[in-house]
C-alpha cells in the first residue's frame, strides 16, 4: 500500500472532526431498504448505520420515488442512494465492494405460458417496469426504445412501484414484472400476498450498492468507510448477523467481480 494511502485511511478511521448526519435515499425495496423508521428497516440501512457509528455519523434514511432518489442525489440533495447499480447511477461515488447482489428475475401470473428467451420474446406481452430502475442493462437495451408504446411497455412513476406492478399483473393490465427475486419474494411474505406468480427467467445479475453524490465533498470517504466496514464485518460475522434478519446469507461466494 502506498504511504499516501495509508495516510487516508488513517485519517478516515480515526477523524471524527467531519461527524454529520448522513441523508440516504431509495424507494422502498425490502429486504434491501424497507419502511423509514422501521424497526427492521433492511439490511443495507443497518450496513450504513453499523459502518458510520463508529466515526460519529448519524444515518437518516428518508423513502422517495427511485426516480427523485437518483436526481437529488445528482444534484446533491441527497447524501447517497441506496440499492443501486453502477449502470444506473453513473458519476456516482461507489464503495470498492458491493453490497449486495440483486436477480433480476421476470415474473408472470402461474396461468401464463411466458417465458423470457431473448429481448425479441418480450415484444408481444406488456412489461410493466419502475421510471429509471436500470434493471441490469434491460433499460438500455428495450425499456427505453420502446417506453413510449404501452403495448410493449407501462412505466410506474411513483413509490412503490413494485406493489403496483403486482396488482397490475393481478388484474392482467400487464403480463410480465421484472424485479428482484429476493425483494418480490420478500413483499408477498411480508404483505401476506398469495404466490400467485412464477418466474419466467433472469435477465441479468447485478451487484447493488450504497453511492454517494458526486456534488458532496465527503463522498470518497464515505465510500472509503463503507468499503473497509464491509471487508471487516464479513470477518467478524457481523454482517452474517444483520442479514440473518431478514433471511439472507452472504451474497459473496456469487457476486460478480469487484
Amino acid at each position: 500500500m502506498k504511504i499516501t494511502t495509508m495516510l487516508f485511511a488513517l485519517f478516515i478511521l480515526c477523524q471524527h472532526s467531519f461527524a454529520a448526519e448522513i441523508v440516504l435515499v431509495a424507494d422502498k425495496w425490502c429486504p434491501y431498504n424497507c419502511d423509514a423508521g422501521a424497526k427492521q428497516p433492511g439490511f443495507m440501512v443497518e450496513i450504513a448505520e453499523s459502518a458510520f457509528r463508529p466515526h460519529g455519523h448519524t444515518i437518516r434514511y428518508v423513502n422517495v420515488a427511485w426516480s427523485r432518489a437518483i436526481h437529488g442525489t445528482r444534484d446533491g440533495q441527497y447524501d447517497g442512494i441506496i440499492g443501486t447499480g453502477k449502470e444506473e447511477t453513473p458519476g456516482f461515488i461507489f464503495p470498492d465492494v458491493a453490497l449486495g447482489l440483486t436477480n433480476h428475475t421476470f415474473y408472470v401470473n402461474r396461468a401464463s405460458t411466458w417465458q423470457y428467451s431473448g429481448l425479441g420474446s418480450l415484444e408481444n406481452v406488456v412489461l410493466g417496469v419502475i421510471q429509471d430502475y436500470s434493471y441490469g442493462s434491460l433499460y438500455s437495451d428495450y425499456i427505453q426504445p420502446n417506453e413510449l408504446n404501452a403495448k410493449r411497455i407501462q412505466v410506474i412513476k411513483q413509490n412503490g412501484g413494485l406493489d403496483l406492478n403486482i396488482k397490475k399483473m393481478l388484474r392482467s393490465r400487464i403480463d410480465v414484472t421484472i424485479e428482484d427475486r429476493a425483494a418480490f419474494k420478500y413483499h408477498l411474505f411480508i404483505n401476506g400476498i398469495d404466490d400467485q406468480f412464477r418466474e419466467a427467467g433472469i435477465y441479468a445479475r447485478e451487484a447493488v450498492y450504497i453511492a454517494f453524490s458526486p456534488k458532496n465533498n465527503n463522498a470518497h470517504q464515505y465510500a472509503f468507510i463503507l468499503t473497509e466496514y464491509i471487508k471487516k464485518a464479513r470477518l467478524t460475522g457481523e454482517l452474517e448477523n444483520i442479514l440473518a434478519k431478514y433471511g439472507l446469507n452472504d451474497w459473496v461466494e456469487s457476486a460478480p467481480s469487484e
